[in-house]
């Protein structure tokens, strides 16, 4: 609910805590409608949106020039902006990373559920947030690029690409 009582607490949450906060779906909403300044937060934050979300934080957003946005909106806001789509981008005030993993499929309701719980399992596992949010990304659409060869990308759904996560991490811990 886009309600008065959640404005006040995503105002308190921006001011007060220290940890890192992922923000998603209608927290972008809210912080968009709000006018909410993530300069002053004393955390890091890391927000989420697809290209329709976003552009309700940057109403001039133009979709040809998505690096160049994704990259002045971190810089400008101090945060860590996940662009999700085709080539998701993951922009801090420093750096800009491209993802190469993922699919068509994954552009469902939930997937963004997903890709929020492998951020913040990451950075309680204590990683960097900032490399927490790239690697969370790549790990995402690899879940995904599994789910859709196993079920494919029309069928795929969120629950299938967290049955798939399992199998790539170990994927990639193998590698090491």
């Amino acid at each position: 609910s886009l309600s008065r009582e959640s404005k006040s607490i995503l105002r308190r949450e921006l001011k007060l805590s220290s940890s890192p906060l992922v923000l998603d779906a209608d927290a972008i909403t809210l912080l968009a409608k709000s006018k909410l300044s993530l300069k002053d937060a004393k955390r890091k934050i890391i927000l989420t949106p697809h290209e329709g979300e976003f552009s309700r934080l940057v109403p001039d957003f133009d979709h040809s020039r998505r690096e160049e946005f994704a990259e002045n909106f971190a810089r400008k806001n101090n945060c860590i902006l996940i662009l999700k789509g085709h080539r998701t981008i993951t922009a801090t005030p420093d750096e800009l990373f491209i993802n190469t993993t993922g699919n068509p499929g994954m552009a469902k309701g939930g997937s963004g559920d997903v890709l929020s719980g492998i951020i913040t399992s990451l950075i309680g596992q204590g990683i960097p947030v900032d490399q927490a949010a790239y690697t969370a990304v790549w790990l995402h659409g690899a879940a995904g690029d599994k789910a859709a060869k196993t079920y494919g990308e029309y069928s795929m759904t969120p629950t299938d690409m967290l049955c798939t996560l399992k199998s790539v991490i170990c994927e990639v811990q193998k590698q090491d």
